[in-house]
């Protein structure tokens, strides 16, 4: 377990080590890892109980997990989550993480664990399972295809798929469909405009608002807290201080949509560092590759479901298209969708989206070492739930 800044710091730079040669890999700033990881900084750690475990073959970091119980608690979920899962190609290893992770999680009456999230569903979450060959988008986690395995052998059962479609805005279909969405801005009173940061308190609690109301129906879904939301709220207006917008109907907002340039394409060539030798090649390096970014990625679209037969959701993404447009980019990315969230998805293969990537959630039993009663009704309970339109 990690119990020491030592072992903090070998937790946070294994990544690194691990995928060091790997071609699609983008290192994430290593800064950034470690102000998210910092309990004072990020709201739901500060508001959560978790564990860190980091195996070691001799002296040299192998393998690393997070046991993670959410504010929400085990009271009303009895469940707990599994994340920042990183290893080598050996089944050894991983068994040895999740054992350490699953113990941690019983002893604090935790029945059914799911991952990865890191840390949950707000951010990073699922294993890549196709789409191994592209490399991620910002906000979406990659692996290389042996962490399946690792799942698999570590007793984890595949419960839900998360779905990464992809957009090209210049297609004669999304043309014509986000043509239709400017028709529908016109003819029903429907209007898109760009989040006020200027009122950040009152802007982002609408936005918060709205996602609620959105996405309370969906599969796996807890609420975001006040403090979390309000953490994301500043990095989505420090990335895209224009990308989050409101979709209105004759004056009352009725949805949302939050676009971010793919700044992955930026940070790739800075390899994880601002600094090298003392010198900001890094910051240089992200500075000369934002130029260089030519796609974008709708990381949340949602529509309370009294509002979506007012075409609300095409309008959102008839302005995600526009704006695409203005920014020169020839890809957008629209991640993730439920793979049985039929209303978005049905929308999206309409409009021609082709998926490219998936990632999948796994589920595993805390208090026995085979599938039981537990992960039956969680699979069941994926299957039924009735979805939002989001995306």
């Amino acid at each position: 377990m990690v119990r020491s800044r030592a072992d903090m710091d070998d937790f946070i730079k294994l990544p690194y080590q691990l995928y060091k040669a790997h071609p699609y890999w983008v290192a994430p700033l290593e800064v950034e890892r470690r102000q998210f990881l910092n309990r004072r900084r990020n709201p739901y750690l500060r508001q959560s109980d978790v564990g860190y475990f980091l195996a070691r073959r001799g002296r040299v970091p192998v393998g690393r997990v997070a046991a993670i119980i959410g504010p929400e608690g085990t009271a009303s979920q009895c469940q707990g989550h599994v994340g920042f899962f990183e290893c080598t190609d050996d089944q050894a290893v991983a068994r040895s993480l999740w054992e350490q992770a699953v113990n941690w999680l019983r002893e604090r009456d935790v029945q059914t664990v799911i991952g990865p999230m890191n840390p949950n569903m707000h951010h990073e979450c699922g294993l890549l399972v196709e789409g191994f060959d592209d490399s991620p988008r910002i906000g979406m986690p990659y692996n290389p295809p042996y962490y399946t395995d690792l799942f698999t052998a570590g007793g984890f059962t595949p419960v839900k798929d998360l779905l990464s479609w992809r957009l090209s805005p210049t297609s004669r279909k999304l043309t014509a469909w986000a043509g239709y969405g400017d028709v529908l801005l016109r003819s029903r009173g429907l209007t898109v405009r760009s989040v006020d940061w200027r009122r950040f308190r009152s802007e982002s609690g609408l936005v918060r608002e709205l996602y609620h109301a959105g996405w309370q129906d969906n599969w796996g879904f807890a609420p975001a807290t006040h403090a979390e939301f309000t953490y994301l709220a500043r990095q989505v207006r420090l990335l895209a201080p224009t990308g989050a917008r409101i979709v209105e109907h004759e004056g009352t907002p009725v949805g949302f949509s939050i676009l971010l340039p793919d700044f992955n394409q930026a940070l790739a060539p800075a390899r994880g560092s601002l600094t090298r030798y003392g010198w900001p090649i890094g910051a240089w390096r992200v500075w000369r590759g934002r130029r260089a970014i030519t796609r974008g990625r709708v990381m949340a679209l949602g529509v309370p479901e009294d509002s979506r037969a007012k075409g609300a959701a095409l309008a959102l993404i008839a302005d995600a298209v526009d704006s695409a447009l203005a920014h020169g980019w020839n890809e957008i990315d629209v991640s993730w969708v439920l793979e049985d969230n039929q209303a978005a998805n049905k929308l999206l293969v309409a409009i021609g989206a082709t998926v490219h990537k998936r990632h999948r959630l796994y589920a595993r039993c805390v208090r026995h070492s085979e599938p039981c009663s537990c992960l039956t009704a969680l699979t069941h309970t994926a299957q039924e739930a009735v979805h939002a339109a989001h995306l």
